[in-house]
């Protein structure tokens, strides 16, 4: 259940590492996506580019380029050196909320909505009123 206090949303990096720990270890993904995901994004990019960005922009850029084409797994590995760079973070956890919303994972793209806001996206507010209300108990809509 999501719960209405952000207070606790957590650094980047540990929200990263729990989506992606709890995706495999739960089973929640289709055999396709858990066996792309053992591919990391940079592997994808050397694999099929021949190279992989070295810099936040440039990784900023492929999280893009994954999210259009609906690799929301490669976006939230893409960002992970975005969301370390104050010129990158902003995009970069807005990119991270939509893709896990897409991947059907509402708590953490809850969270991820709350760090977006907090970080200046307002544009945000939108996603994340309507996930708050969506999990809201029966009585509070």
């Amino acid at each position: 259940r999501v719960h209405g206090d952000l207070s606790s949303i957590s650094e980047p990096d540990s929200l990263l590492s729990r989506v992606l720990r709890g995706l495999l270890s739960e089973g929640s993904m289709s055999t396709t996506e858990a066996s792309r995901t053992r591919r990391t994004a940079k592997e994808e990019l050397e694999a099929t580019v021949g190279f992989a960005p070295r810099d936040p922009i440039g990784w900023l850029y492929a999280a893009r380029g994954f999210f259009k084409v609906g690799q929301y797994d490669y976006v939230v590995d893409a960002v992970a050196p975005c969301l370390r760079s104050e010129r990158t973070q902003r995009e970069a956890q807005q990119l991270l909320a939509f893709s896990l919303l897409h991947m059907g994972e509402t708590a953490h793209a809850t969270t991820a909505f709350g760090k977006s806001v907090k970080l200046g996206n307002d544009s945000d507010w939108q996603p994340l009123v309507e996930l708050l209300l969506d999990a809201a108990p029966d009585g509070l809509e």
